[in-house]
């Protein structure tokens, strides 16, 4: 009897000595961001989700008994380093009630948010008045009803906590596990509206001064009249915003944009006289806040209509693989607290970027664009391949941080941290949303034939494209290539590999991508040819490695993919 009761005491005692572990997340998140099509709907997105769960953080840290162990915050950060790039799951530890802390946090963030909500209503409303035009009255907003849709079903808060009973090993796992099994519980909620829809998105309404009036659309001339005044408050937020900016051409908003509330919310917190209304703007610095600016996407140089010159840009988008694996895999806070600051400093690091900007940078999730200068309008080609080589290396040093803080890195079966990334060589004419929807996919093409791999993706004003997936590693092998005369590098001619591919497909040595059955030896000796036998070999004996697949098909598919983006990137004719 005596030796049950102990076993009960030793079971009890060791339960107490296991922590509680939360964690809060809250969404849609991934639907936030997707929504975007123009890069400072998605920087105002990322400033928006960085703010609300930093709010969430500092809220967090307030408790008795509850520490913060992700995103780690280190002492005497800059507080512009705090709110950019906040991951928006949160884990704490220590004990309380899950009721409780999803009412606290729950109320946190629709604070937050309202906070922004009120800012941006509250600026249209002081600043966008028809003074000088009697047609529409817009003294008097007639949209509150709108707002206050969005303000209460735009976010949902879910808490999950471990249960030491089941997972004593690896509560974090446990507290994650159940956050997921909870977020399966969505209680979706979406603001209904009636009338025209979002020139953007083309799911919500377009946010107009009167969008709550009851406007019976019988006759042809009510649906005039509406278009009118959208097209005539459209005009003048435009040029309220950015006086300076052409029709159409302007840097926050254009005169033939059509925006939801959410949408219209997006571009102006990142306008600085709206931002500033925002309770936790006030505090920082004036020096410090302009790092929140976004005057050069307004420099994006795409094209010269004074000079008739065009220019090509790159946009990159990029994630780090299996972090929410590695976490679960983590079994305790110190390693956690760890490898939180190591992906924000990796982040930080990451921001110093001198071919152009950017966007955000939230520890492994990014997205940036090369552009050049007005003194060098157009970025050379061999900058932007070497800087893509160089990615890999950068990512190498987040791995090497992390075995230096005793964090477990390996490159077997287990949970480990890679890169996927999408990257766009785009032409001049190729519509922003258009690329980004192309980085998007480039980014998940990367991901489904086995991470830790780059797309490049060349596309040209026509809409068509040209695309090569690879392993990292094997990225540099474009550097390789040397053409009939033995040239390399900047010397080597791409048009030899190109014309003798081209000429192979049309007496089909190498056959369609549609062929039922195929023969990829063509393929190899050609690229063997151009770029080594040592790598010829290395390619065939590895080939479900690098291209993903065993198929021969995907041998011709990387080495055909490989050829046309180097021809376009590599080049120097």
């Amino acid at each position: 009897m005596t030796t049950l009761l102990q076993a009960e005491e030793d079971s009890q005692t060791q339960e107490t000595k296991i922590a509680k572990y939360t964690v809060i997340t809250f969404a849609p998140v991934q639907g936030f961001i997707e929504k975007s099509r123009k890069l400072r709907d998605l920087y105002g997105a990322s400033q928006i989700l960085s703010y609300l769960s930093y709010r969430i953080v500092e809220e967090a840290k307030k408790l008795d008994g509850i520490e913060v162990i992700s995103p780690a915050i280190k002492e005497g950060e800059l507080s512009i380093d705090l709110i950019q790039g906040m991951p928006n799951r949160i884990l704490i530890v220590g004990e309380i009630e899950r009721d409780r802390a999803f009412n606290l946090f729950r109320d946190t963030l629709d604070n937050a948010w309202s906070e922004i909500i009120t800012a941006c209503k509250d600026w249209v409303e002081s600043k966008i008045k028809n003074d000088d035009n009697d047609d529409y009255d817009w003294k008097k907003y007639d949209w509150k009803m709108s707002w206050k849709r969005w303000e209460m079903h735009t976010w949902e808060v879910f808490v999950g906590q471990n249960n030491s009973k089941e997972d004593q090993n690896n509560p974090i796992h446990s507290a994650m596990r159940d956050l997921e099994t909870r977020k399966l519980r969505r209680a979706w909620t979406v603001p209904n509206w009636n009338g025209e829809s979002s020139s953007l998105s083309g799911h919500d309404a377009i946010a107009y001064p009167n969008m709550d009036r009851q406007i019976t659309r019988e006759s042809k001339q009510n649906q005039q009249d509406l278009s009118k005044e959208i097209e005539a408050f459209y005009t003048v937020i435009a040029k309220t915003l950015d006086p300076r900016g052409k029709e159409n051409d302007r840097s926050y908003i254009n005169e033939n944009e059509r925006l939801s509330i959410p949408e219209l919310i997006k571009r102006l917190v990142t306008y600085s006289d709206v931002r500033d209304e925002i309770d936790y703007y006030k505090i920082i610095k004036k020096e410090d806040s302009k790092a929140f600016d976004l005057e050069s996407f307004a420099k994006l140089l795409r094209q010269n209509k004074e000079k008739n010159e065009t220019y090509w840009t790159g946009w990159f988008m990029g994630d780090g693989d299996r972090i929410g694996n590695y976490l679960n895999s983590l079994s305790n806070a110190d390693q956690v607290r760890e490898f939180s600051l190591c992906l924000r400093d990796w982040g930080n690091d990451f921001k110093r970027f001198d071919l152009g900007r950017v966007v955000y940078a939230g520890g492994d999730d990014f997205l940036g664009v090369i552009y050049g200068t007005e003194d060098k309008p157009q970025r050379d080609k061999e900058e932007v391949v070497d800087w893509l080589c160089g990615l890999r290396d950068r990512w190498e040093r987040l791995r090497n941080d992390m075995r230096n803080k005793g964090l477990r890195v390996n490159d077997g079966d287990e949970p480990d941290v890679s890169l996927s990334l999408g990257f766009v060589w785009a032409g001049h004419s190729v519509p922003q949303r258009d690329v980004l929807q192309h980085c998007r996919e480039a980014e998940k093409l990367a991901k489904n034939l086995g991470r830790d791999r780059v797309t490049i993706r060349v596309v040209f004003n026509n809409g068509q494209f040209v695309q090569w997936t690879t392993p990292w590693e094997y990225l540099k092998w474009l550097k390789d290539y040397r053409d009939r005369n033995d040239n390399s590098g900047k010397d080597a001619n791409w048009s030899h590999v190109y014309t003798d591919l081209a000429q192979l497909k049309a007496r089909h040595a190498i056959p369609p991508a549609t062929a039922e059955t195929a023969n990829d030896a063509i393929a190899l000796e050609l690229f063997g040819l151009y770029f080594g036998k040592d790598k010829q070999e290395m390619l065939s004996q590895q080939r479900g490695k690098i291209t993903g697949s065993e198929d021969p098909k995907s041998m011709i598919e990387w080495i055909d993919g490989m050829i046309k983006v180097g021809w376009q990137l590599c080049s120097n004719s």
